[in-house]
């Protein structure tokens, strides 16, 4: 006990890591959109997988893979939504896109604007920001997606009208309901293996099923791709 070395060592400062920040970068319009589509056509590759697991009577690990599709569908529409609001946001505050009203009421902290005011010569500070806080945030539900779409000035009844035209029912009623079919799908699988609260029994799914809400994702993203395309040419 006698060699145990009591006395207070000086705290050793500025030497935590420093991560280095990596620059923001501003798409173009049609960047964006190839990335979706280079996206989707990667999950649609997944099938060839389920494929050969069920072939192989593999019915836990192909229904899995049908599974995970359904999540990794809902992840590139979100990630494509942000993409175009970092894109929108900047082209309305550069003036190339007209301001939705819902635009002058976003809000950017002073600490924002300050720099933005040391550097008028670009706007890196701006897309930094909106990159920073839209990243927090999901617009897989209806109204998030409804909301998000109206700051961009892009009409979401339109949208909808535009993507499920040849629907029977309702397009804009029709498309509420596949929106929100979905992102309640993907939470379930993602947050609980696809189980039912009620019961731990896991719900089934198809093929056919996955096929459908891929048809539906992609006539949805080439909705606003178009309405984003039309409000850049009319601007």
């Amino acid at each position: 006990m006698s060699d145990r070395k009591l006395s207070l060592t000086p705290r050793v400062e500025n030497v935590r890591d420093k991560r280095q920040i990596e620059p923001v970068i501003q798409f173009k319009l049609e960047e964006i959109k190839k990335r979706f589509d280079d996206s989707l056509i990667l999950i649609k590759k997944q099938f060839k997988m389920a494929d050969d697991l069920r072939n192989r009577e593999q019915e836990k690990n192909y229904k899995n893979v049908w599974r995970a599709q359904v999540v990794f569908l809902e992840s590139i529409v979100d990630f494509y939504l942000h993409e175009l609001s970092k894109y929108a946001i900047c082209c309305m505050f550069l003036g190339t896109w007209n301001k939705s009203e819902k635009y002058y009421n976003f809000k950017i902290p002073l600490k924002n604007v300050e720099k933005g005011i040391k550097e008028p010569e670009n706007i890196n500070w701006m897309l930094e920001y909106v990159n920073e806080q839209f990243s927090r945030e999901v617009y897989l539900s209806v109204e998030k997606m409804k909301d998000q779409l109206n700051l961009l000035g892009l009409d979401f009844k339109d949208i909808l009208c535009t993507a499920f035209v040849n629907d029977d029912t309702s397009p804009e009623k029709y498309g509420k309901i596949i929106i929100r079919e979905l992102f309640e799908r993907r939470n379930q699988i993602a947050h609980q293996l696809d189980r039912k609260h009620s019961n731990a029994q896991q719900n089934d799914i198809s093929k056919e099923y996955v096929e459908y809400c891929m048809n539906n994702v992609e006539k949805l993203i080439n909705s606003i791709h178009k309405a984003a395309e039309e409000k850049e040419m009319t601007s």
